[in-house]
């Protein structure tokens, strides 16, 4: 029987199950090359570089068709073979280290695994190109005969590590990695002629294309289920933090219904005094801070989970910069408004990360306008430039805010427009979703100018941009003292 399995395979499908098992590797190695693409993740590379490998191995192996020209046209031979198979034998070690992430749990375990394998590909390499130049071919072809014996001792000591790892993925390595090692044994050239197994090279080939397929089952099992892992870690984060996001709405209109409290009764038992007055600019300074750290420590947390390590660099980076601005504007009682403009663009940066850089922010400054000897309190715009974004813009397509800094004789003149639904609209939108309260941040804004201006020393106003009653968005109008 098993001498009619052996003709089958060697005469009739030999080239079949070859052009199969190579077609299938390719595939394997560009599927899993996009995934590293999409997800950025290093283990989809060496897993894509591990079957590419692979099937450059046994490109030579074929005695007809396109790989057989193919393999002619590179001229690849019997030691190019065997470089490609010492690569993607040490690559394995590669991509499960990565995979199982062993590095986290014992660094010394990772050196252990994937030194040795940088040196055997060192080796391997120099001799190749040592051998291709003619310089000598004793180094690769002694190194060749003893990879078979090291890889083998160095596979021992890799799997015992990974008993030691806490990740039940690392079954399904070890299961492909013994089924492989198995056929691979039966199907290496100086084992096939042995009196105890004596098979032909194209039955023997046949064997190793078997554990090869086994072997790929077992890593693609394992790389869906990790796939499944963190797809359900995702959706538990989202949904952890919209409630998180709404525990922050909750949290942050009762910080500033107290602070509102707390400077209503400071207005009632001491007005227009100086040193008072500080101290109400003091706590209104910080009813800003609560809303702004939570939405940008959730974003952080958000890309890291997504694995987009740009994004949150960029976004920690930005967030660090208005936790100073921040910081500095609760010990002080003024900025100049080059400071505050500053501020404001580094908001509008974080807040643009969240829109995937679609809100087109401008500002302009009239020539005749020192801005660094305007003063203002610190951190007084931003609530408009919030209310231009969460009410305003953020439900618009082409989003744009501008800000105007004018000359208007005694008057500083500090226009800020957007393109949003306009103020209506964002009442109705309060009305339809209840959980969406109304900002106390202008109130607080207000309060501010009144204790640091007087309270004939400033204006505000609002308009509605229309065309046709059609709302086009808002202007804010702040009027503050040139001097």
């Amino acid at each position: 029987m098993s001498e009619v399995i052996s003709a089958i395979i060697e005469r009739d499908t030999y080239d079949s199950i070859l052009y199969a098992v190579l077609g299938g590797l390719l595939l394997l190695s560009i599927y899993h090359l996009t995934l590293f693409f999409q997800n950025r993740d290093k283990s989809y590379f060496l897993y894509s570089s591990y079957t590419f490998f692979s099937f450059l191995a046994y490109m030579p192996v074929a005695e007809s068709g396109f790989l057989y020209d193919l393999s002619n046209y590179f001229h690849f031979d019997y030691y190019s073979k065997n470089l490609f198979t010492i690569i993607f034998n040490a690559v394995y070690f590669l991509f499960f280290a990565q995979f199982l992430n062993v590095k986290k749990t014992s660094p010394t375990f990772y050196k252990i695994i994937v030194i040795p394998i940088y040196v055997l590909i060192g080796i391997a390499v120099i001799g190749f190109i040592l051998l291709k130049t003619g310089i000598t071919k004793m180094i690769f072809e002694e190194f060749y005969k003893a990879f078979v014996y090291i890889i083998t001792a160095h596979t021992i000591v890799s799997f015992y590590i990974l008993t030691k790892v806490k990740n039940n993925l690392k079954y399904y390595i070890i299961f492909g990695g013994i089924i492989l090692y198995i056929c691979s044994i039966l199907g290496e050239q100086s084992n096939r002629q042995l009196p105890s197994i004596n098979i032909s090279k194209k039955m023997g080939d046949f064997i190793y294309f078997v554990g090869l397929i086994i072997e790929n089952i077992a890593f693609s099992f394992a790389l869906g289920r990790r796939q499944r892992s963190n797809y359900r870690e995702k959706v538990l984060f989202n949904k952890n933090l919209i409630v998180e996001m709404q525990k922050n709405v909750q949290l942050k209109d009762k910080i500033n219904l107290q602070h509102q409290k707390r400077l209503e009764v400071e207005n009632d038992r001491i007005k227009y005094q100086r040193e008072n007055s500080d101290l109400r600019l003091s706590i209104l300074q910080n009813q800003m801070n609560p809303h702004f750290i939570f939405n940008a420590l959730n974003s952080i947390k958000y890309y890291i989970l997504e694995n987009d390590t740009k994004n949150a660099v960029d976004y920690l980076t930005k967030f660090s910069k208005i936790i100073r601005t921040i910081l500095v504007s609760s010990t002080v009682k003024e900025f100049t408004l080059d400071e505050e403009l500053q501020s404001i663009k580094v908001y509008v940066d974080i807040e643009n990360l969240r829109f995937n850089h679609k809100i087109n922010f401008t500002v302009f400054i009239d020539p005749n306008i020192d801005i660094n000897q305007i003063k203002l309190p610190p951190m007084v715009l931003q609530p408009y430039i919030e209310n231009a974004i969460i009410h305003g813009v953020a439900l618009v397509e082409n989003k744009k805010i501008d800000i105007e800094i004018l000359a208007k004789n005694e008057w500083i003149e500090i226009r800020i427009s957007d393109n949003g639904i306009g103020r209506k609209e964002a009442a109705k939108n309060r009305v339809r979703h209840k959980n969406l309260s109304k900002s106390l941040g202008t109130k607080i804004t207000d309060g501010m100018l009144k204790n640091y201006f007087g309270p004939k020393n400033y204006s505000i106003t609002y308009h509605d941009l229309q065309n046709d009653e059609l709302s086009m968005g808002t202007v804010v109008v702040l009027e503050i003292p040139s001097r």
